[in-house]
């Protein structure tokens, strides 16, 4: 009897699959070997769900899958913010850190620094030099050395290349911008400092002649000059800034600390007046040396 309705299922089944897909009879074999194999439970399978349903569970899959990837990112990103918010709450003063923690936590400041570009903290490596706990001073030292063999192969290397090529703006500017970096380190003693600040008043020079948008270099060159005590040179190079950015509120002020150091009070003044007289809308710092030296300081 079993068997009997086993028959009567298949050739009913193959007659519905038949009908169903007479178009395709690689379609009409594999749901008939389907249905065939798992009487009954067979015609419950996807393969013969509607395609709009079908449709509708890819596209609901789809929307799973996309959710979990935004929601991942979203997790991602928010762990991120949370390393960096941390990071940025662990930050502490590295001054703070050499005076007030203890060694083990110097030392970690140290070795942080030693990792980086230690420049940037040159002024704070010079004052963890003279630190109580040995191997921070230790670090320190390390760090400053290292930092100084950078630059003097740096210089090294930029004046020899200045000497063979001195029309080259990049190079002159860059050249200019180390030794700067260089004087300002504070590894250098007073014969060392003396010779390169002569060598960079060259450099700038230089620059000043290669370019027009070099106001800095007027800038630095009148700055050194006036520490050397070159007061004509630095008068002439203030002159010749003014001449070459004649609305530059710097320009004025520039000459206007000339000769101040000169002790010129009448130039000064005569500058002065030359500055109120111009179009420039002056800023901030420009008015409030207007109006200070205009009082009669």
């Amino acid at each position: 009897m079993a068997e009997i309705l086993f028959v009567v299922y298949v050739l009913l089944s193959a007659v519905l699959l038949a009908m169903r897909y007479r178009k395709s009879w690689k379609d009409f074999l594999l749901r008939l070997v389907l249905v065939t194999a798992f009487p009954v439970i067979g015609w419950l399978f996807p393969l013969f769900w509607p395609k709009s349903l079908l449709q509708e569970a890819d596209e609901e899959f789809h929307d799973y899958v996309t959710r979990q990837q935004e929601e991942h990112q979203v997790r991602r990103v928010g762990i991120y913010a949370r390393i960096e918010a941390q990071k940025e709450l662990n930050v502490i003063p590295i001054e703070d850190a050499l005076l007030i923690n203890e060694h083990r936590t110097r030392r970690r400041v140290m070795i942080d620094v030693l990792k980086q570009d230690a420049n940037q903290y040159l002024e704070i490596l010079q004052r963890a030099v003279s630190n109580e706990d040995t191997e921070t001073s230790h670090y320190a030292v390390s760090a400053i050395m290292e930092v100084k063999r950078k630059m003097m192969l740096a210089l090294q290397d930029l004046s020899v290349r200045y000497e063979n090529d001195k029309d080259d703006e990049y190079l002159v500017r860059t050249y200019a911008e180390v030794l700067k970096g260089f004087m300002s380190s504070g590894f250098l003693d007073e014969r060392t400092l003396l010779k390169h600040r002569y060598t960079y008043l060259e450099v700038l020079g230089t620059l000043t002649e290669l370019t027009e948008d070099s106001e800095w270099a007027y800038q630095e060159k009148v700055d050194v000059e006036i520490v050397l005590g070159m007061f004509a040179e630095a008068e002439a190079t203030g002159k010749q800034y003014l001449e070459k950015h004649p609305l530059s509120e710097e320009a004025y002020l520039c000459l206007m600390k000339v000769y101040f150091a000169m002790k010129s009070e009448d130039k000064l003044y005569e500058t002065l007046n030359r500055l109120k007289q111009t179009p420039l809308r002056l800023s901030n710092h420009a008015l409030t040396l207007v109006r200070f030296w205009s009082e009669g300081a």
